[in-house]
């Protein structure tokens, strides 16, 4: 499995960026795995993939750098988490997306999450839907109030999913989500399965199509269900 990397300095963000290309060619997917690091977690990850990429059906993504580790940590204040994912959402907005259309000449883009990069892939989604065509959020939470100490950052409400989406009443802006491949794929065993659950519910309220996959005790949860998960719905 061929892996380029990229760096340049981010217009958007003032500093260098690292990115990650799995494969040479094929529908671009952009991939948050749970953590953001470099010791190879993604690459392990992926081999989940290995067919699609090697044989040109699909081209992932990765960020490295910025490290969006930062935005989970609670260490550090609620504000300048949400600052750096903001920051992060827009570098991907406005710069990567175009970049990964450029290079992949495709214009269908997916997005997809681990965990806690499930919540990146849904967020960006749900904000941005026009710039993304199928989203891929896998056992994610959805709820980031607790981990944000109930931060009242008007900012932070229009960046946690279970509040903003009951409230979207712009039939034009919806109908962009609506155009938009969405699953969302969860375990019985998983500690965020309400979650999912509750997004769900507000997708359907919404009349947003999307598919809830539900896994069962038949596939433990752990990595190796969670790329057998993945790798389901890629296609």
């Amino acid at each position: 499995m061929k892996v380029s990397v990229k760096e340049w300095n981010s217009p958007s963000l003032g500093k260098k960026v690292k990115v990650h290309v799995y494969g040479t060619s094929g529908t671009p997917l952009l991939f948050f795995n749970s953590v953001c690091d470099e010791t190879g977690a993604d690459k392990e990850f992926l081999k989940a993939l290995e067919y699609q990429i090697t044989n040109g059906l699909n081209l992932v993504y990765t960020i490295q750098k910025p490290d969006y580790k930062t935005i989970f940590d609670k260490s550090v204040s609620a504000k300048s988490r949400l600052i750096h994912y903001l920051h992060i959402e827009g570098f991907v907005i406005d710069e990567l997306i175009p970049k990964i259309k450029k290079e992949s000449s495709n214009d269908f883009v997916m997005i997809a999450g681990i965990g806690d990069g499930a919540y990146l892939a849904s967020n960006m989604m749900l904000r941005h839907p026009s710039h993304f065509n199928k989203c891929i959020s896998i056992c994610g939470v959805y709820d980031m109030r607790p981990d944000f100490d109930g931060s009242v950052l008007e900012d932070f409400y229009y960046n946690n999913p279970v509040e903003y989406l009951p409230n979207l009443t712009d039939e034009y802006y919806l109908n962009e989500i609506r155009n938009t491949d969405m699953r969302l794929i969860s375990h019985n065993d998983d500690e965020n399965f309400g979650q999912t659950e509750l997004l769900s519910k507000y997708l359907y309220n919404k009349d947003i199509s999307h598919i809830l996959d539900v896994w069962g005790n038949e596939e433990p949860i752990g990595q190796s269900t969670f790329q057998k998960m993945f790798a389901k719905h890629i296609p």
